[in-house]
Order: C-alpha cells, then sequence, then structure tokens
C-alpha cells in the first residue's frame, strides 16, 4: 500500500476514530500527491480529510517540506531578504497595491520579493501577477533570474510564480478547484522559501483568522525565517488597515507574540480600510496600477499612504528604522524622490 493511501487510512476514518500523522507519514504522503503519480481522488480525499480533521503541526510541516523539497532554491548575495505573501487566491473587494510594494522596499534598503499564481480558486481574485503583468512586469521569471534581480543593486526587488518556482505544486490547481474548500496548501504555500538571503531571510504573511499566528510562527521558525511579521490584514493580506489599530503578531523562538500596528505611529490618518477601486468599478489589475503609478509618483490618498504603512512596519519590524516614525520618514522621501518610482520601472520589461 503506498504512503498515501496509508495516510488516508489514518486521517479519513470519522470524528472518532481519525488519528494524526507523523511529520514524516505527511511529508511521504504529500510526496506522492506532488509527484503527479497520485490518484486525484485520493489526493483529495487526503488534503480534505486533513482539513476537516484539522491539520497538526506535524502535519502541516511534513507537507511544507515536501513542497519546500520540490521548489527551486537559490541563495542570493543580499544580506538581508523580505519574501511577501499575500493570499495567492487574490483580492475582490481591494485593490492589490501590495504588488507594488516590493519595489518601495528595495529603493529604501532592504531588498523584497513577492510570490503568487495569476490566479487561483475559489476566490479567483485580482493577484500581484496580474497587476504586475499589467504594468508590463515580467512575471514568468525563473528562480534564478529573480535572484539576479534581487542581487541588482539598482532593482533589488523580484515577482516569482509558483508555476517556476514550485511547478508540481502549481499542477495541482486544477485538483484544488474541484475540491471547492481551500486545503492547508493555501496557507502552507505562502512559507516557501525558493530565494534566501547571506544572512537573515524575512517573512511578511497576512492571515484572517485568529487560529493562524501561532501555527505560522512555529511553522516559519522551522523552516529558516530569521523573523516573521503577522499581519491581520486586508482581505488577509500583507497590509493592515488604514483606520485604526491591526491585532498583527510577532515570531520569537517559534512563538506568535502580539505585535499591534497603528496607522498613527506612522502619521498615517485614512477614513477608509484599504485601496479601493475607482468609483462604481470593480477591482481590477488595470485600476490598481493606474492606483499604484499615482502613489509611486507621491501622490497622496489610501494607496500612497498603504505602500508607506506596509514598508514602513516592515522596516522597523526587522530592524532596518529605530521608531515607526523614522521608517516612515524614510519611507516617504524615498518615494517623494522619485527613487521607488525608478526601481519600480527597471523591472518593467
Amino acid at each position: 500500500m503506498t504512503a498515501l493511501a496509508e495516510a488516508i487510512k489514518k486521517v479519513a476514518t470519522g470524528p472518532h476514530l481519525s488519528k494524526d500523522l507523523t511529520q514524516q507519514e505527511s511529508r511521504l504522503a504529500m510526496d506522492e500527491v506532488l509527484s503527479e503519480k497520485a490518484d486525484p481522488v485520493q489526493a483529495a480525499v487526503f488534503l480534505i480529510a486533513l482539513r476537516m480533521k484539522r491539520e497538526t503541526d506535524d502535519e502541516n510541516l511534513g507537507i511544507l517540506e515536501s513542497i519546500q523539497s520540490v521548489t527551486a532554491q537559490f541563495s542570493c548575495e543580499v544580506d538581508e531578504l523580505l519574501i511577501l505573501s499575500d493570499p495567492f487566491n487574490g483580492y475582490n473587494r481591494h485593490c492589490p497595491i501590495a504588488a507594488f510594494l516590493p519595489a518601495v522596499l528595495a529603493a529604501s534598503g532592504l531588498p523584497a520579493i513577492s510570490q503568487g499564481v495569476k490566479e487561483m480558486g475559489p476566490k479567483f481574485g485580482v493577484t500581484h501577477s496580474q497587476v504586475l503583468e499589467q504594468a508590463g512586469v515580467a512575471t514568468d521569471l525563473s528562480v534564478a533570474h529573480a535572484a539576479a534581480q534581487v542581487n541588482d543593486a539598482e532593482l533589488g526587488w523580484a515577482y516569482l510564480d509558483q508555476a517556476q518556482a514550485t511547478p508540481h505544486l502549481f499542477g495541482l490547481q486544477t485538483l484544488r478547484t474541484r475540491i471547492i474548500k481551500r486545503p492547508s496548501l493555501a496557507t502552507l504555500e505562502k512559507l516557501v522559501m525558493p530565494l534566501k538571503a547571506k544572512n537573515k531571510t524575512y517573512l511578511q504573511i497576512g492571515f484572517v483568522h485568529k487560529a493562524y499566528p501561532p501555527v505560522l510562527a512555529w511553522l516559519a521558525a522551522q523552516v529558516g525565517f530569521a523573523s516573521t511579521l503577522m499581519v491581520r490584514g486586508i482581505e488577509g493580506g500583507v497590509l493592515p488597515t488604514l483606520r485604526e489599530t491591526s491585532n498583527c503578531f510577532t515570531e520569537r523562538l517559534g512563538v506568535a507574540e502580539p505585535y499591534p500596528i497603528s496607522p498613527e505611529l506612522f502619521a498615517i490618518s485614512q477614513d477608509t480600510r484599504g485601496v479601493l477601486p475607482l468609483q462604481g468599478e470593480n477591482v481590477t489589475a488595470a485600476a490598481t496600477v493606474e492606483l499604484g503609478l499615482k502613489a509611486l509618483s507621491g501622490q497622496s490618498g489610501a494607496a500612497f499612504d498603504s505602500l508607506i504603512l506596509g514598508a514602513a512596519m516592515a522596516l522597523n519590524h526587522f530592524g532596518l528604522q529605530d521608531s515607526p516614525q523614522q521608517a516612515a520618514d524614510h519611507v516617504r522621501a524615498t518615494i517623494k524622490s522619485g527613487k521607488a518610482k525608478a526601481y519600480f520601472e527597471r523591472g518593467v520589461k
């Protein structure tokens, strides 16, 4: 009997008889799923049974280790690198302005990448890939090419698509759509580390439900992130609301600790939660690009403030700036000088 079949026998036997998998059992079962040789029905049963039982830390880590093992991985020449992981299934109610955040961070002194896919069910929202493609940025870089962009002192940022970094996981998209409900892969794929800095690799990741920070903190520490900022973000993303304090978390020794983020500390005052499309319009990649480019040009508004907050809280949290105010002043100056826009434009094809 295969490892996947053995795992199903343990986790899919009802609310009273189901048993947890060991880390090794979970990894071997996921290895089989990612090999693309597994029966798709068995793969679906495995993923949904784990969700219904509720995944343990060891089960999540086993799956994540399996995903990481089939991910193309490169070491960068930079001392520090931030990986931004917005929800891979995108946004429906707010413009994903964080697509412009890696360029702002790189221009502010912290090389950064974002990772994702062009579209993902069941939400099928607007993604970083769609926004950047609309803006003329290459969204099909190999991991090696993304590393080269990060290493370029005049660029320092990249977008990396799952189709390039982890094609075996990307190949499960149809299966995941047919499952309908999001399996643990929706969380674990955001913890993948395709690029690694010489010294410290950081993670900025969003969440919605309060049960996630302890899970994210433990997993991020296990896979080697030097520090993790977990953001109670808009639509589960890496940008918090602009109008009130967000109950975010930081990771310390694998444990999630409260790290509230108040826009006021960054000299931001807005009545809106996040970046909304133009009045009467749905969220689109084109509208997001328009607002993002205006923000990079220094035009005030929710998009500008979102980029300030997203970059400044990262610079402060990861130790590049001593205070929220100092970090916000630094990012504002970086954008107002045209440096951030120049960094973004160097990434355009």
